[in-house]
């Protein structure tokens, strides 16, 4: 990978962060690598967190510094007018810090980060609500960065921010840290000498995920393929229901839940396939991630994100949301069939770290030479 603290020359910016936490889910990995991508750019950074919690608090760049605001909207009040940040990018946190600018009327530009559909991450009547917030505070907006060409053509289409302000950056994926972490070993008898073959999913047990398709699929497929197993690595509302699922199917010594792992790697670099049942995504980080593990790939074209990852089918095959034929189908086809390894980590590469953090330090030049908004 190239060296991304070569440019000696080149603007410093103070870019500050505003989490929620730092837990299990992608937004915040994703956010995290962005950070210390930045920092290792050369950039100073600041993250304000609502909660100092999460698993991957130990994972911050140690140049990075972290300021607990306790949830207290006058402590990040505080916090920024005594510093001279130029950029403040929220993940979750969007109206807090629009409001924050809107009071404080400081020059500091605010880049808000798309993470998701914004029609469909929430009920109909949550979405109605945001967007009448959205409205209200997003004139002192300063950029929208989407995280696919999904995302960001249907935030043209709201007209919630003129399509000027509307910039594609995808997620940094694949960092020094993923590749020292796809080789460490586990413990885990499925994964031993001679196993059978296991097909693997990862992510938050919900709705988004629908990994109550995937179970349903793999019951399809499992009716040829007698020594397949099915491993779900992640924890969520619907573990009860799917363990329900999986007894009921008379699967359970074929389909193992153990719960969320901070380092999934070692388990999609050993796994036969990964699969992603998504309803919906924003960008899906885990595609990347297994691809970045020489893993094939089996997922829903859902709204944005896989099938942009993808190219379409050409590196992973697409199937339909919600239908576990076709979800099988496809399992069925990688498995016959799979993709060269190197193939796979070659497309993988196009997400790295430093593609990321050069395409927003190219934002920040770009939003620094315009007019205070």
């Amino acid at each position: 990978m190239n060296n991304i603290n070569s440019n000696t020359s080149k603007e410093i910016f103070h870019v500050a962060f505003l989490l929620r936490d730092l837990g299990q889910g992608g937004a915040e990995r994703s956010s995290l690598r962005l950070a210390n991508g930045l920092a290792n750019f050369g950039m100073k950074v600041t993250i304000f967190i609502l909660k100092r919690k999460g698993e991957m608090l130990d994972s911050i760049n140690p140049d990075i510094q972290v300021i607990d605001i306790k949830s207290s909207f006058f402590r990040l009040l505080s916090s920024i007018r005594s510093m001279d940040i130029d950029f403040l990018l929220p993940i979750y946190t969007s109206m807090r810090a629009l409001l924050a600018k809107a009071i404080l009327k400081m020059p500091f530009k605010v880049v808000l980060s798309q993470r998701n559909m914004f029609t469909l991450d929430r009920g109909p009547i949550q979405t109605r609500l945001r967007f009448l917030r959205c409205k209200l505070l997003y004139r002192y907006t300063d950029a929208c960065v989407c995280i696919s060409e999904g995302v960001a053509e249907e935030m043209r289409t709201l007209n919630l921010l003129p399509v000027n302000k509307i910039h594609v950056i995808y997620n940094p994926v694949v960092n020094k840290e993923l590749l020292s972490q796809i080789d460490e070993p586990i413990d885990d008898p499925w994964f031993g000498e001679n196993s059978d073959p296991v097909i693997i999913g990862v992510g938050r047990l919900g709705d988004q995920k629908d990994f109550a398709t995937l179970i349903k699929a793999f019951e399809i497929v499992s009716k040829r393929r007698r020594n397949l197993k099915l491993l779900l690595l992640g924890e969520g509302k619907q573990r009860k229901m799917l363990e329900n699922m999986v007894v009921d199917l008379e699967l359970s010594e074929r389909v193992r839940m153990p719960g969320y792992t901070a380092n999934p790697y070692p388990y999609m670099k050993r796994a036969a396939l990964f699969v992603l049942t998504s309803r919906y995504e924003g960008f899906g980080n885990v595609v990347p991630e297994a691809l970045a593990c020489g893993c094939n790939v089996v997922s829903t074209d859902c709204k944005s994100g896989p099938s942009e990852v993808l190219e379409g089918g050409k590196y992973g095959a697409l199937a339909q949301v919600g239908n576990p034929e076709d979800i099988a189908g496809a399992i069925n086809t990688m498995l016959d069939n799979p993709l060269p390894k190197e193939l796979l980590i070659s497309r993988a590469k196009f997400f790295r770290e430093e593609r990321a953090v050069e395409d927003y330090f190219s934002l920040f030049k770009k939003l620094r030479v315009q007019i205070p908004s």
